[in-house]
């Protein structure tokens, strides 16, 4: 297959998101198909040392700038020049590009969150009612649907989409990450890897820091935290290979605390994939889509706001199990990026397959 991947994303790659796609777009040129990624991105100097197989569409302002929509009409240009046989586009607001798009290619479309929510969420009113308005434009020409939980596949508004639709939960590339060596300390060390929103519970991070005031919490990706307990160092952003040794120091992951507040219960975070890799057991506060029964390596919290208070017995039982011990890889191999590419590219044959016969 000859497959153009559009991705509108702040630019860096050292970016969770932006490594994601670029493991995807690997191992789908390892399987012997086509590949091209089209960035759409503020970052201009971030056009230099791009891949034979990456391409750049850069714009300024915002999404009522003009900048902004030349780059869309010049992504348009750039892919049908390219005539894919399939177009793989990362959920983003809708723009008559897109919809364009999807009327020329078969397009499969990847969401990775409930957008109306998280825009109710930051406050955007006016994007919420621009995109409830005209996401079914696109949605009803799209071919297929990827989701990275079952939460969102069947949520009220994609069961009445008429399209193919597919769970896949996140994956890994696991021969780019390490497994660790068991730490070695005399108290338990957690940490936290990821930028700050409003449900990834930082406060609750904070709340549980000072209910263990002997262990020590690494916040990896937050700039500055007012925690009222010094056990707590937050160190900003890191590349790999600053937060990896912080990382090896650590017994325990912590991931998403707070996805009430965005009206969801269901998640398959990059951070915990990542965690899990490197061997670390973690903390979570959601139903995981890849371990829908649990497993001995996660302390799945209820998803409420008092989560932390209400589950000190068992956080200080799980932690003290689990300090100086690490995660089997074998107890996680179904994470692999591998086996989740081979599964979406199944998916796009399918899709291909049935826009033949329509």
């Amino acid at each position: 297959m000859k497959i153009a991947y559009i991705a509108h994303v702040n630019f860096s790659r050292s970016s969770g998101v932006v490594k994601k796609i670029l493991s995807q777009a690997t191992w789908w040129r390892q399987f012997g198909h086509l590949v091209r990624v089209f960035w759409l991105t503020r970052k201009e100097e971030l056009q230099a040392g791009a891949s034979e197989w990456e391409e750049f569409i850069v714009y300024k302002g915002g999404p009522m700038s003009a900048s902004r929509h030349l780059a869309l009409r010049d992504l348009g240009y750039r892919v049908r020049s390219w005539s894919p046989d399939l177009v793989y586009l990362r959920r983003d607001m809708v723009y008559p590009t897109y919809v364009a798009l999807a009327e020329t290619f078969p397009t499969v479309v990847e969401i990775n969150s409930d957008e109306l929510a998280e825009l109710r969420l930051y406050k955007q009113f006016a994007h919420h009612v621009y995109h409830s308005l005209s996401r079914p434009l696109l949605d009803r020409r799209v071919k297929g649907f990827v989701f990275p939980t079952r939460e969102l596949a069947y949520s009220s508004y994609y069961r009445r989409v008429l399209a193919h639709k597919k769970v896949i939960a996140n994956g890994i590339d696991f021969r780019v990450i390490p497994t660790l060596p068991p730490a070695v300390n005399e108290k338990p060390v957690l940490v936290f890897l990821a930028e700050v929103a409003p449900w990834h519970g930082i406060d609750k991070i904070c709340r549980l820091a000072l209910a263990f005031p002997d262990w020590k919490f690494h916040l990896i990706g937050v700039d500055k935290v007012v925690c009222a307990s010094a056990n707590v160092v937050a160190h900003g952003f890191l590349t790999k290979e600053q937060y990896l040794p912080i990382i090896a120091t650590a017994d325990v992951g912590i991931g998403t605390l707070a996805l009430h507040r965005n009206g969801m219960n269901e998640a398959s975070p990059l951070k915990v994939r990542e965690y899990l890799a490197l061997g670390l057991p973690v903390i979570i506060a959601y139903d995981d889509t890849d371990f829908p029964e649990g497993a001995p390596f996660i302390l799945r919290l209820p998803n409420t706001e008092n989560n932390i208070e209400g589950s000190l017995t068992e956080i200080k039982r799980f932690v003290e199990e689990w300090k100086g011990r690490r995660v089997s890889r074998s107890a996680i191999s179904h994470l692999d990026l591998a086996v989740k590419e081979k599964e979406r590219l199944l998916f796009f044959e399918q899709v291909l397959a049935s826009s033949d016969r329509t």
